[in-house]
């Protein structure tokens, strides 16, 4: 316990980070949590609808309630902000830690894990975009039926 006294901000960092990281592969693993958004014809027919209806209260000389749209909130995207606020506490409570001169271990640990949690989303985000340009490469080659050998 005496050691968790003098490295107070590494050791913060630490849990910070190994926190971060865990929730991060979790949510990376288990998949989104969220349910896909709506269809584009399901769009569609919902605001051609309320234009219908809009179009009609007004011909009529009616008051028109427009209905109150509330928006879900989107699991994945809270996950994401949480692990990588996490990851940015957790590398804020290094810094802190070796301005304080704690010891060296519980800094490098809050460094990697925190640096670790950062990468690992960079490193998703950039293997989706990778996969996005060729599909898209895949797609305008197949539109102008040019073929990449």
């Amino acid at each position: 316990m005496d050691v968790l006294k003098h490295n107070r901000w590494s050791s913060t960092g630490i849990l910070l980070g190994a926190i971060a990281l865990i929730l991060g592969i979790f949510h990376f693993s288990m998949g989104p949590f969220t349910s896909p958004s709506q269809t584009l014809e399901s769009v569609v027919a919902r605001e051609v609808s309320a234009v219908k209806r809009g179009i009609l209260t007004g011909l009529t000389g009616k008051e028109s309630t427009a209905p109150v749209v509330r928006q879900r909130l989107n699991v994945d995207k809270v996950l994401d902000n949480v692990g990588i606020g996490l990851a940015v506490l957790a590398l804020v409570c290094a810094f802190a830690g070796g301005m304080r001169k704690e010891s060296r271990f519980g800094v490098s640990g809050a460094l990697i894990f925190g640096g670790a949690t950062l990468a690992f989303h960079m490193l998703v985000f950039g293997i989706g975009l990778v996969c996005g340009i060729i599909l898209l490469l895949m797609i305008i080659s197949w539109l102008t039926g040019v073929v990449i050998s």
